[in-house]
Order: C-alpha cells, then structure tokens, then sequence
C-alpha cells in the first residue's frame, strides 16, 4: 500500500510499504479520507523535538476509514462500519516507526475494539487510548467527518476548564483549533473574542464569536480590555508573548489555558503579569473519545458546521499530497483534505 512516510526532517515522500498487522481485537480499514491537522503535522514534519519521532514514519491522526476486516476478538465493530482516527500498525522488517495514534496517511490502516478488550479484562490503560476509535453514522459524509476528530479533541480540553454560561473568553489565534473552540464555546453560551489574523474574520464572526480583534491593529490590546475582563484566556496558537501581552486581562482566580504547540518546548507564562491567582490547564492533556457522542450530536443539531473549515478547492487526491501540505501552511485553507478515492 501507499503511505506518506516522513523520511527526515523536512522531507515527506508518498511510498509503498507493508499493510497493517490486524491483531485480534484490531480491524482492518480502507482509509477513505484524512485531513492535515495544522499544527502536529506541520510540526511532525519539521521533526520538532517535543514529538521524540523516530523516521521513517507515517504521517497523520485524522483519518476516517470504512471497516474491511476484523480480528478474532473483535465484537462491537462490524464490516462496513464508518470509523474514526484510523492508525497504523506495521512489521517490525519493514523499519518504519509508527508513533502511537498515528498514521493515517495510508491507504489502509486499523482500528482497535477497545469494548471487547474492556469486556475481556484487558488492563484499562492498555484499551482506554483506543476509544478514539468510534463509529460514525453510516451515511456520514467521510471528507467532513474528518473535523469530528478536531471537534472531540478541542471539545474535550475545553470541557476540563468547566466553562460556564456568559463567562468571557479571549481565545488567541484564527487557525482550525481557534474556531472549534469558538463554536464550542458558542454552543456553551459564552461571551467569545478573539485576537487573530483579519483575513478570518468573517469566518470566526460566522463561527459565533462576538467580538473580533485584529492582531495587527495598533489599538488591539486597549481594544480587548475593553471587553474584559475575561474569565479564560485560551492560547490556541502556542505563542507565550502573545499570551502574556494579555495576562492583565484576565480576571482574578481565572483560568489560562494553552492549547497551541507553535512554543511547545520553549514556553514560558510571565506570572508577574497575572492580576491574582490562577488556574492553568495544558492541552497535551485531554481524552478525546470521551466527547464522540456530544459532538455527533452538535452535527445533528446544525451547532457545528464543517463547511466553515473545508472548501472543495482544497480536497485533494493522495498524489497530491505535498500541495495539500503547502495550502495549509501557507493558511489558504483551514483544513486541506486528502480524499483517496479521488483519481490523480
């Protein structure tokens, strides 16, 4: 099968490679589309030290995949089924590395019935990573199913800072993360800014946020205090100057909450800006399976909208790959999709 295998840092090839092993709780899936996360992907490929990768390996954690086979073990997931965050698995001969969560960007790849190891006794940190692996609805339109994993993991932070009706929140950044948290915290019934980038204004106003602040604007900091102060800020970008230029804004005993891996290894909180106490909350820490079914039902409800983030300018074919990469670092899109089933 082809996969998209990071041979080195900065250097990204599409490959044949070995198919999956299929365990005996594991399935079988053809990947049917995946779509690029601005941030662990991009990151990943630069071999940033915080991911400690191993190369070569494949690429990618936002997969939907349609269930071909399943292993001897497996009770909850059926052929057919339409599944979420498919990964891989591959021999140990064939000397590619697949970090845990990861792989995506295959042709093929596996889920985990993580249910029949729960109900068989397997040990719960061995299967509770593995509740990523969900079923979508079977009529579910697999290119905008791709943002459900956006949706759960951004969902699933948030849900840690207990956010409450009408509090204010200034979330930084205009990237696919910051407008989830946007519509998230809509559907929370908060008071939303934002500071970011203009050209995404129009999208993040028809997201639900409030009150929209260019960061470019020589007024910004007097501008958001005048909707402060905020209860939370969330840093969806990763950038610890950009953050602690608005520390003074929060609310005393409010919560700070950094989502963004842009400063990841380098990132340092200015306390001393900070009015009074604090809470902080860091967003390597979530559980993503646990929002599946708050987020299916955002969809159905019409509180989460994926045409927001993907346009069909930038569905792409496999082939196509290193362009789809390219459209979303240079942020001409907020979400790049690779469809496999498109032609070449």
């Amino acid at each position: 099968m082809k996969a998209a295998l990071i041979q080195s840092p900065g250097r990204l090839e599409i490959q044949e490679i070995p198919e999956p092993i299929i365990g005996e709780y594991d399935a079988l899936c053809t990947v049917l589309c995946a779509s690029i996360c601005n941030g662990t992907d991009h990151h990943a490929i630069r071999g940033d030290a915080f991911f400690d990768l191993r190369f070569p390996t494949i690429l990618g954690h936002e997969g939907i995949g349609r269930v071909e086979k399943i292993g001897s073990k497996v009770k909850y997931i059926k052929i057919g089924d339409l599944m979420t965050r498919v990964v891989n698995k591959l021999p140990s001969s064939s000397g590619i590395s697949v970090k845990p969560g990861w792989g995506s960007f295959a042709e093929r790849g596996i889920v985990v019935d993580w249910q029949a190891m729960r109900d068989d006794g397997v040990p719960e940190e061995v299967w509770r990573p593995f509740m990523v692996n969900q079923q979508l609805p079977p009529d579910a339109d697999p290119v905008k199913s791709t943002m459900v994993i956006t949706w759960r993991e951004t969902l699933a932070f948030l849900n840690r800072l207990d956010l409450k009706r009408k509090e204010k929140i200034l979330i930084l950044g205009t990237g696919a993360n910051a407008l989830a948290f946007v519509e998230h915290s809509r559907n929370k019934d908060a008071d939303i800014t934002v500071c970011g980038n203009p050209s995404r204004e129009r999208t993040f106003l028809q997201g639900g946020t409030h009150n929209f602040v260019s960061y470019q604007s020589p007024d910004a900091e007097k501008t958001i205090g005048s909707f402060g102060p905020f209860d939370t800020i969330l840093d969806a970008i990763g950038d610890a100057a950009g953050l602690n230029r608005r520390l003074v804004h929060l609310k005393p005993g409010g919560k700070i909450a950094v989502y963004g891996l842009d400063g990841v290894t380098d990132y340092r909180l200015d306390v001393f800006r900070i009015p009074q106490g604090f809470a902080f909350f860091n967003g390597i820490y979530y559980e993503e399976g646990t929002t599946h079914d708050e987020v299916l039902q955002s969809i159905k409800d019409d509180r989460l909208s994926a045409d927001l983030y993907i346009s069909p300018e930038h569905i792409y074919p496999f082939s196509r790959m290193n362009e789809a990469l390219s459209a979303s670092r240079d942020r001409k899109t907020l979400k790049s999709v690779i469809d496999f089933r498109l032609a070449d």
